[in-house]
């Protein structure tokens, strides 16, 4: 297979996600400490913003996939980028969901009940990442 073709994630179904104690017990201290200075990194900048800038701005950056930059990184190089490609796709549809999300749930928290503004947000949520899923995975 050449590096510009790519399998449908459809045939790739096969693999499900699940948790080996041996591989975890396996894992790369280094790519780890990129992981875990990626997230700490990215907590020092929300808190210095929340400080600077009041909590709104603050809390948008603690929705900023702290490890998302250091993980594709390291899937690129430790699988291929493929790989790589389809966890930026998938952090773009959870991105985007989220950002909608939380659009909703501003626009409607001071005209509707809690739970109701709450339960649309995250139907929104749902709709919009099920929707780019279909976009970005099941195109022909």
């Amino acid at each position: 297979m050449s590096a510009v073709e790519e399998h449908a994630t459809l045939e790739r179904v096969g693999e499900q996600p699940k948790f080996e104690v041996g591989k975890a017990l396996k894992a790369d201290p280094r790519g780890m400490l990129v992981r875990f200075g990626a997230g700490m990194l990215t907590s020092v900048v929300a808190g210095a913003l929340t400080l600077a800038f009041g909590p709104r701005i603050g809390g948008i950056m603690l929705a900023f996939p702290a490890i998302l930059v250091a993980s594709l990184t390291l899937i690129y190089h430790e699988e291929d980028a493929h790989e790589a490609r389809e966890d930026a796709r998938g952090a773009i549809a959870g991105g985007v969901a989220l950002i909608v999300f939380a659009v909703v749930f501003t626009l409607l928290i001071g005209h509707a009940s809690a739970p109701l503004t709450l339960v649309l947000a995250a139907v929104s949520w749902v709709l919009v990442a099920l929707g780019l899923y279909a976009a970005f995975w099941w195109r022909r």
